[in-house]
This record gives structure tokens, C-alpha cells and sequence, in this order.
């Protein structure tokens, strides 16, 4: 009810009226919106911090934002898994027969 009240800023009507699933839609809307605010800041800072310490670095070295620091919403994620097994997954899937490793 706080969430719903409070940060969402919802009237006691609008509020009472939301199915779980309409509130749940909201309060995560409300949560990424949230995030990407908050990783702007964080990108933001790291651009300052890259512009301040550009004059104090060797002529012709370029620091850039990334080399100070990589966000975790920044790293790839490493694709882990066996291809030979999903290709004979997706194989016998589509022959209608399942096959072993």
C-alpha cells in the first residue's frame, strides 16, 4: 500500500481498483525507471571523473570513462552452454524424436 500511496503517487480509488497483475505491471515500471535514472548518474559521474583527469594524464594518452571503471550492466555475459547438444535438441524437436547426448 506504501508503494501503491506513495511512490507510485496512485489515488486510494485508482489504487483499490488495480488488479495484483495491473499493480505488479506499475511497481515494476516504476523500478526500471528507477534504475536507468540511477545508472545515468553513475554514467555521468564516471564521465566527469574521465574529463578531470584528462589534463594530468601523458600527452597523446587518451583515458576514456570505461577505463576507470566497467558497470555491471556494461559486461557481456558470457554465453555459456554445449551447441552441439541444443542443435541435437533442436533437431530431434523438430523430427518429433528425442536423441541423447
Amino acid at each position: 500500500m506504501q508503494i501503491g500511496l506513495g511512490r507510485l503517487r496512485f489515488g486510494p480509488s485508482v489504487f483499490y481498483d488495480m488488479t495484483f497483475e495491473e499493480f505488479c505491471a506499475a511497481a515494476t515500471g516504476m523500478n526500471k525507471e528507477e534504475e536507468m535514472r540511477q545508472q545515468q548518474e553513475w554514467e555521468r559521474a564516471r564521465w566527469l571523473a574521465a574529463l578531470s583527469l584528462a589534463p594530468h594524464s601523458k600527452k597523446g594518452q587518451r583515458i576514456k570513462p570505461q577505463d576507470l571503471c566497467i558497470f555491471p550492466w556494461e559486461k557481456k555475459t558470457k554465453g555459456k552452454g554445449n551447441k552441439k547438444l541444443l542443435a541435437n535438441t533442436l533437431k530431434s524437436l523438430s523430427n518429433g524424436k528425442t536423441q541423447g547426448p
